[in-house]
């Protein structure tokens, strides 16, 4: 399964998710693929300082990690579209107008996730599995469930240390969301670190 996060500089948001989603992925049975990038990135800058600092805290190392720009290329390849505010969803939708359908915020697909029941996929395929949970989110979000209003997650980049690690303990919870419902086992070491994580917070 193809996954895309999209933030505006892939320096902090989408940075953190496509980290610890990879954390994720390392040990589970479920292949993925992921990619993140910038609506406004500059190519190969390294996360920012203290979002990187906030991932060490979950052990998490982004020393390797390099900033894109976003490309249409970059949605068309995508089964899922992952961005952390509704302005980006726009963005890529422009970028890419037939994205549309795959295209949700970060905490839209978690909420609307959380609805799902964890390992809904009858295909042992992760492409055909990929669709069937875009199949699912945007009937979900077509029936619209008691969705919060605001899917935004906020840029810490000119934050201090604390809002980084609010918005990666965010930015992971939410992840995690999508792991249960695609059922995608993290084991050992992983499943320890993850499982400390918060809940998806109430939004306002």
């Amino acid at each position: 399964m193809r996954l895309l996060f999209v933030c505006t500089g892939n320096m902090c948001r989408s940075a953190a998710a496509d980290r610890l989603m990879h954390a994720f992925a390392e040990g589970s049975a479920l292949p993925l693929e992921i990619r993140s990038a910038g609506t406004h990135a500059r190519h190969g800058r390294s996360i920012h300082p203290q979002t990187a600092a906030a991932l060490e805290r979950h052990r998490i190392d982004s020393s390797a990690f390099r900033s894109r720009r976003l490309s249409a290329e970059d949605v068309e390849w995508a089964d899922l579209v992952l961005t952390m505010t509704t302005e980006h969803r726009e963005e890529v939708v422009g970028v890419s107008p037939r994205g549309l359908r795959k295209v949700f915020t970060l905490i839209e697909a978690a909420a609307l996730g959380a609805g799902l029941p964890a390992g809904g996929s009858n295909s042992s395929d992760p492409r055909a599995r990929g669709a069937q949970l875009v199949d699912a989110l945007t009937e979900a979000r077509a029936l619209r469930r008691a969705l919060p209003r605001d899917y935004d997650i906020v840029d810490p980049i000119d934050g201090p240390a604390e809002l980084h690690m609010q918005v990666v303990a965010e930015v992971a919870a939410a992840v995690r969301v999508l792991i249960d419902v695609l059922d995608v086992p993290a084991m050992g070491e992983q499943t320890n670190r993850m499982n400390c994580l918060p809940p998806v917070p109430p939004r306002r």
